[in-house]
């Protein structure tokens, strides 16, 4: 469903509440008692009530934005390591850095075309599941465990092992982050306060049930609205304005330059990326 048609669906909640509270102060058995407290000075807890429900809508959009924050920092990390896994796989004995470099190739690929959809849907076995990048991130974790003696220098190995570590850990980061949402009890208390915003408007224009009609309908419509509106932006790869998968895409890319690359070096000198001697 669009987001056009929910937000109509919104529009529709808020007349058909507005009517309610219409018919409230117009019909008996209640139009006796709203006569009584027709008029009631209560702009001050009107006040105080519309401010309790801005709020709360504002700690909800604070939440956003630091997910919003930590997933772009995760993605730009990400991204980072696997450029540089890539530029150490280009610099390695053929036998060893051509796989590499094709695994590396393989996991970009995946979070892409596999890991991207299923996070802008917030899907809830992303961490589990045993499709997307999972497979690709333990063959890369594997193979380097597998490949240590081969890399030539025992610097260039401690720095393959953490940069899996840490691809490992910002791939679950990730992941996790399109699955947050925000709390039950925030969001319920947003409404609690929506409604007694609703409830003081009902008191202060208690005699006047069209100008109650058309303040209730507002209020609603855009208090339901930007709730609604946190909602959806809460999962930072979905929603009205999702994060961009550019520096995963811009590091497939460059992954796959590379890999031309090497493969363009070997044909032309073969001698240039044998396996280097072995210490005694």
């Amino acid at each position: 469903m669009s987001y056009f048609l929910i937000y109509l669906g919104i529009l529709a909640f808020s007349i058909f509440i507005a009517a309610l509270a219409f018919l409230f102060v117009s019909r008996e058995p209640t139009l006796s008692w709203m006569k009584s407290v027709a008029g009631v000075q209560a702009s001050g807890v009107n006040q105080a009530s519309s401010a309790l429900l801005v709020l709360s809508i504002a700690f909800l959009l604070n939440d956003v934005s630091q997910v919003r924050q930590k997933a772009s920092d995760t993605l730009l990390l990400e991204s980072d390591i696997l450029r540089t896994m890539g530029r150490v796989a280009v610099n390695l004995p053929r036998d060893v850095g051509e796989p590499l470099q094709n695994l590396l190739i393989a996991y970009s690929d995946a979070v892409l075309n596999e890991d991207w959809p299923r996070m802008q849907n917030s899907a809830r076995d992303q961490t589990t599941s045993a499709s997307g990048s999972l497979p690709k991130v333990i063959a890369i974790s594997d193979f380097v465990f597998s490949k240590l003696d081969q890399f030539g220098h025992p610097q260039i190995s401690q720095q393959m092992l953490s940069s899996v570590q840490k691809l490992r850990e910002l791939r679950l980061k990730r992941l996790e982050l399109s699955m947050k949402h925000p709390t039950v009890e925030k969001v319920a208390l947003g409404l609690f306060f929506c409604l007694n915003a609703v409830l003081v408007l009902v008191l202060t224009h208690a005699d006047r049930p069209r100008a109650l009609f058309a303040a209730t309908l507002l209020f609603v419509w855009l208090s339901v609205s930007a709730l609604y509106t946190v909602l959806i932006m809460h999962n930072p790869y979905g929603g009205i304005d999702p994060i961009s998968r550019a520096p995963v895409a811009a590091a497939s890319e460059r992954l796959k330059v590379m890999a031309r690359t090497s493969e363009t070096m070997s044909a032309e000198n073969p001698v240039a990326i044998a396996a280097p001697p072995q210490r005694q």
